[in-house]
């Protein structure tokens, strides 16, 4: 059972105003473009101290350097990991190759003026043939009094040549292997997905807030014709529980 990405679910355009850890629990597809879901185990982690933080990406720890560069605007750098795909777990996956855990670094861009939250992050992977990654994510508090957050967001993901190949593509030797019979398909680099949600933070009391996020997410271009997407656009959801220290 692998952890959910918690900018997608829990963490997407949270603010947390001081640390806190907490886990959750969401219903992902299986895999990028599957039909069938599953429930994941999701963590939200949030720790600043000076320059240096700990945060959730790709629904693992990450750590890295934060700068203020004025009012509204943080500029960083980071080190995290992503996981994989196993292929041999989803039937219509059987025979390709699987995609490992690796590490990755990236740098990130915020603006925070007042309700708004808006974000750009370039994630490279340390695994050759594995590529690069650049979202934009933004979202407005709708809702914003006593106890109750409500957010709404949007993102979108650019994946490089790499990065869409792997996730996407299937080689002549992958093709020969598939048990579902796929054929041979390169994925070039482009818009890869893009995403509505909308997030509600109750405040239990001034340590333990209760998060609730839905969303929306559809594939785009090369990903979403790829063979080995079973539905293109799938609706997923997560709820959970943090501690502020």
């Amino acid at each position: 059972m692998a952890l959910w990405a918690a900018s997608s679910l829990l963490a997407a355009g949270a603010v947390n105003a001081q640390n806190s850890v907490g886990l959750g629990v969401g219903v992902v597809p299986e895999y990028t473009g599957a039909k069938d879901y599953h429930a994941v185990p999701v963590l939200e982690l949030s720790y600043r101290r000076g320059a240096f933080f700990i945060d959730t990406s790709d629904g693992l720890p990450a750590l890295g350097l934060q700068r203020d560069l004025g009012q509204d605007w943080q500029a960083g750098v980071f080190v995290g990991m992503r996981l994989g795909r196993d292929a041999d777990d989803h039937d219509r996956l059987e025979g390709l190759d699987d995609i490992d855990a690796h590490g990755t670094v990236g740098t990130f861009l915020r603006w925070r003026p007042g309700p708004w939250r808006i974000s750009t992050t370039l994630t490279q992977a340390l695994h050759a043939g594995y590529g690069t990654r650049v979202q934009l994510n933004g979202s407005y508090a709708i809702w914003d009094a006593g106890r109750n957050t409500v957010r709404l967001g949007a993102e979108t993901t650019w994946g490089s040549h790499d990065d869409m190949s792997r996730w996407f593509g299937v080689t002549t030797a992958e093709a020969a292997r598939s048990e579902a019979g796929l054929g041979r398909y390169s994925a070039g680099a482009g818009f890869r997905s893009a995403t509505l949600y909308a997030n509600w933070r109750y405040a239990i009391d001034p340590r333990w807030t209760l998060s609730t996020s839905l969303g929306i997410r559809t594939l785009l271009g090369d990903a979403r014709d790829s063979p080995i997407v079973e539905r293109r656009t799938a609706p997923y959801g997560a709820v959970g529980i943090s501690y502020r220290f």
